[in-house]
Parts: structure tokens; C-alpha cells; sequence
């Protein structure tokens, strides 16, 4: 071979050692651990790009191309999602469900609550005898529906037979699940570090505890643990409440780490409103229900289910009591056990809220590292809060021309918001999902009850009925006597003008009905309008309502 070729040969050796190493890794990665490290290496290097992306083109005088930067961002954002599946659709679906942020990622965001893609039977067949010392479903039930019924992020449902004739629901884990859950926990971890360092925001704080309940939902064992716990809790309430409220009995014999089996509840879905009025049940009744047993967890028990999504919720006709409606609560891998300390406070918190007692809602939110506590009040009772005000709505609209400064302004306020991060109890993070799914689920059927009277019931309630609760003040037993009485009356004066107001809201929506063929505007309609206004007022940001509709 002429001399001058022989300069290439190590280089062309060197390529093609490098092109076998690199195929075998990707072979291996992609065969024995479910494309793992390229899934996590997508989303690094998606990170970097969004990152730059944002601080070369979130600068002044482009406010005519943030709509467009942001929804360059939210698609880069759903490829990743969509590509590697699994954990990431969650993510996906959280920031679908955050409602701070621009409309372009809740428009694009929407599709990942369609159905996931459901993995093979064959799939499903080694589970089980990897989970069940070699018996195939067919060993174990007398029917097993080859095709899942339902398929979500991290797991399917397939209906079965038990040998006895039982119909029994099956939850089974995909499969890659347990290989990657925890390289994608780490990357949430490494994207909210750097995303932290580079544009300053609180993000690090809360990652390792939504991480450790991420991985929880991936525990069927514990899921089977918290729906048996949350039964119990329910079987314990006032009968005007156990009876409304039903938990699928779990099937400990058929039930490991990665499968869970509970009888099976044939009822309708929650989105299927149209059959829940063909069958004569009352809205009202069904939707009264469901604020009653979240605000008992959230304020009595302080176990709370924290994916109430529409997805979790089906009504059937109760058995003891028919045509009445009962709900049936499923999905319970996602709970979180408040403080006792905490429910209380935050019990207080609540009550405080309708009495003014700003001093009281100060104190509270300075032990807990916020600083500004009429955002933290808005976000806590899901309309625009000040001292004094019953719904406060300002009706002016800002342009384009200072979306930027606006929007710059929320960052500085997110940033101060949390004034230590350390104080802050992260229970609030899933309890504000919790209320915010509870009350999309009210507005899907027309605003039937007033939530936030409810809640405040519920919270006052759980503080006893010792009067002393009632005051604000020690100094002698006739000013307490005083106080604590007035503050009572203050407390029902406030929630009797919410309740008016609701039930004004209703009269408009069934004149709408009546004279124009038309739904007008629900109760959560109303202070939702006032909320997107506020936020636009005062951040620039303009809520998509779709994002209100969970």
C-alpha cells in the first residue's frame, strides 16, 4: 500500500474501535437497562439547551418574543417527556398542573394526560412470575384480560377472575419502571440544582421530598398499605361522611412490590357527566362528598390523597342506599402524612383567613420562611385574598410592553417568596395539588357546591369546640369571653357573604340556562377570573383556564 495511506490507519483503527464501543454501550444500555442512560442524557443535554436558550433570548427588549420562547421551551420540554416515557410523563403532567406558569406549556402540554402506551401481555406474564414464584396469571386467576383496561405513567390495569368467581382489578408495573426510576429521580435532582444556580430560584428544597414520594407511587406494597389506611380513616368519620365514601378492599395474597390486585368497582368515571345525570345522581351530592373526605384528611386525619385527578374517582350507586351516589376513591400511591403540629397551624391558617386576623396569618407564615403572605393566602384558599376583602378582583388588563418587567417581577417574587427554605413545610406542596385537582373537579361539573365554605368548616372544626380557640387574646377572662365569642360571629358574618355569593353565582347560572340556553359563570368560574386577572395585573403571566381545569 503507497506510504502516503499509512498515516490513516491508526486514525481509521482508532474510529472504529470508538464506533464498536459506542454501539456495544448503546446496545447495552438499550437492552439491559431500558435506554436508561440515554433517556438521562437527553434530558442534560435538553437542560443545557432550554437553560441557554432562555438566558440569551429572556432579556428587555424582546418582550414581543417571550410568547414564542416560551413555547419553543414547553415543545423542547414534551419531546423529552414523550420520548423517554415513564417517570417523565408525571413530570409532564406537573408542570401541565402548575398554574403560575405561561399558557404556552399548558397548551402543550395537555396531551400527556391522554392514556400512556401499554406494554404486552408477554410483558405483563414475566412480571408475574418473576413477582410470584413462577405462576403465570393463568395459574392464579380463572380470567385475565390480555389487553389492559387502563394504562397510566408507570402502570396498566388488567380485569381478572378469581378461582372463587370475585371480578378483581390488577395493577401491574411496567417493567422498565424499576430500572429507571432511579437514574430519573437523580436527573430531577441534577436539572434542579442547575436550574437553580443559573437563574437564581428556589428549586433544590423541595426536589429530595417529591423525589422520595415519586418513588413511593412506585411501591405497590405501600400503595395497598395507604388505601387499607385511608379505609380506615374513613370507616372512623361521622357516618354522614363514611357511608358516602368507599376505598377498593385490597387482595394482600395477590399483591407484591410491582402488582397489586383490589376488587374490582364497576361505576362511572368522574369525566362521564352525562351519565351521572342520565342516572338522576345529584351533582351536588357527588361533588360534596369528595370536598368532605379530602378536607377531613387534610384537617382530621392529616393522611392526605394527593392525586384526587378525575382519572381516580368513580361514582356508583350506593349499595345500601340506592339511587344515592357513592365515591369510590382508587389510585393510592400518592399520600403524604402531615405533621400534627402542621394540621393544626394550618387549620388555624384557614380559620384566621375569614376572621382577618392578620396577625395570627403572619405569625404562621413567618414560622414557616414566607414573606409575602397575601400571595401565600390567594394560593392557599384559590382566589385573590387581602384583609378585608371577600374576592378581590382588578379588572385591569396590561399590555405587552411591560410583560417582561412583569414577568421579571415574579421572578424576584418566587425568589423572596420562601424567605428560608428550610422553615417551610413541605407538606404544602401536595396539599396544594390536592386542593387545586378538588377544585378543577368542582368546576368540570358547574361549581354544585361552595368549596371553600367546606373547607373552612372543616378546618374550624378540627381546632375543637373550646372557645378559647375562638381568641386571640389572654388578658383577662371577660376579654377573652368577649373576643372570642366576636370572633366566632366574625368567622360565620364571613362565610355567610361567601355563601351568598355563591349561591348568586348559581341563580345566574340557571337564568343563563333559562333565558339564553347558555351555562354562565360558575362560583369557581368567578374567583378564578379574578385570580388569572391578579396574576396578570401584578406578574404578567396569563393563565390559560385550561390549566384551571386540571
Amino acid at each position: 500500500m503507497p506510504s502516503r495511506f499509512l498515516p490513516h490507519r491508526p486514525f481509521l483503527r482508532r474510529s472504529i474501535y470508538l464506533f464498536t464501543l459506542g454501539t456495544a454501550a448503546w446496545s447495552f444500555d438499550r437492552y439491559a437497562y431500558d435506554s436508561t442512560f440515554t433517556r438521562n442524557l437527553r434530558t442534560l443535554y435538553n437542560g443545557v439547551v432550554i437553560t441557554a436558550d432562555y438566558k440569551l433570548n429572556f432579556v428587555p427588549g424582546n418582550a414581543e418574543r417571550i410568547a414564542a420562547l416560551h413555547e419553543r421551551v414547553a415543545k423542547r420540554i414534551l419531546n423529552v417527556c414523550k420520548e423517554n416515557g415513564g417517570l417523565y410523563i408525571k413530570f409532564g403532567q406537573q408542570i401541565a398542573a402548575v398554574p403560575v406558569l405561561p399558557p404556552e406549556y399548558a397548551k402543550t402540554f395537555r396531551v400527556l394526560f391522554d392514556d400512556a402506551p401499554a406494554v404486552p401481555y408477554a410483558a405483563v406474564e414475566k412480571i408475574f412470575m418473576q413477582d410470584f414464584n413462577g405462576r403465570k396469571p393463568s395459574d392464579v386467576f380463572e380470567t385475565f384480560s390480555r389487553t389492559a383496561v387502563a394504562s397510566a405513567s408507570i402502570a396498566q390495569v388488567h380485569r381478572a377472575t378469581l378461582k372463587d368467581g370475585r371480578v378483581v382489578a390488577v395493577k401491574v408495573q411496567k417493567p422498565q419502571i424499576e430500572r429507571q426510576v432511579g437514574w430519573d429521580l437523580w436527573t430531577y435532582g441534577v436539572l434542579c440544582w442547575a436550574f437553580e444556580k443559573v437563574f437564581e430560584l428556589p428549586m433544590t428544597w423541595s426536589a429530595p421530598y417529591i423525589a422520595s414520594h415519586i418513588l413511593q407511587e412506585t411501591d405497590f406494597v405501600n400503595e395497598a398499605h395507604n388505601a387499607e389506611r385511608a379505609a380506615d380513616y374513613i370507616a372512623e368519620a361521622p357516618r354522614s361522611l363514611s357511608s358516602r365514601v368507599y376505598v377498593p378492599k385490597v387482595h394482600w395474597d395477590l399483591t407484591s412490590k410491582r402488582i397489586m390486585t383490589a376488587e374490582w368497582i364497576d361505576g362511572v368515571r368522574f369525566t362521564d357527566i352525562e351519565e351521572m345525570d342520565r342516572r338522576g345522581w345529584s351533582r351536588k351530592e357527588v361533588m360534596s362528598a369528595i370536598v368532605d373526605v379530602f378536607a377531613d384528611q387534610i384537617f382530621r386525619t392529616g393522611f392526605v390523597h394527593c392525586d384526587p385527578h378525575p382519572g381516580n374517582i368513580i361514582i356508583r350507586t350506593h349499595p345500601k342506599s340506592p339511587p344515592h351516589p357513592q365515591i369510590v376513591l382508587l389510585d393510592h400511591g400518592l399520600y403524604v402524612q402531615c405533621a400534627p403540629t402542621f394540621t393544626r397551624e394550618y387549620a388555624t391558617f384557614w380559620k384566621s383567613l375569614f376572621l382577618g386576623d392578620t396577625g395570627a396569618l403572619s405569625r404562621i407564615a413567618t414560622k414557616w420562611g414566607i414573606q409575602d403572605l397575601q400571595l401565600f393566602a390567594s394560593a392557599t384558599i384559590q382566589k385573590p385574598w387581602a384583609p378585608g376583602k371577600i374576592v378581590h378582583v382588578d379588572p385591569h388588563k396590561s399590555g405587552i410592553d411591560d410583560l417582561f418587567e412583569k414577568q421579571l417581577k415574579m421572578k424576584e417574587s418566587v425568589k423572596t417568596f420562601l424567605r428560608d427554605t428550610e422553615l417551610v413545610p413541605k407538606e404544602l406542596i401536595f396539599l396544594g395539588r390536592n386542593m387545586n385537582l378538588v377544585r378543577a373537579n368542582n368546576k368540570s361539573l358547574g361549581s354544585p357546591i361552595n368549596r371553600i365554605n367546606i373547607m373552612a368548616n372543616r378546618a374550624a372544626r378540627s381546632l375543637g369546640s373550646d372557645w378559647s380557640a375562638w381568641s386571640n387574646t389572654s388578658t383577662s377572662p371577660l376579654t377573652t369571653f368577649i373576643t372570642s365569642r366576636l370572633n366566632y360571629y366574625t368567622f360565620r358574618a364571613t362565610l355567610f357573604v361567601t355563601a351568598l355569593l355563591f349561591h348568586v353565582s348559581r341563580a345566574v347560572q340557571k337564568l343563563g340556562w333559562i333565558f339564553f340556553g347558555a351555562k354562565g359563570a360558575g362560583f369557581e368560574d368567578v374567583i378564578e377570573g379574578g385570580m388569572r386577572r391578579a396574576m396578570e395585573e401584578k406578574f404578567g403571566v396569563v393563565i390559560d383556564e385550561s390549566v384551571f381545569e386540571g
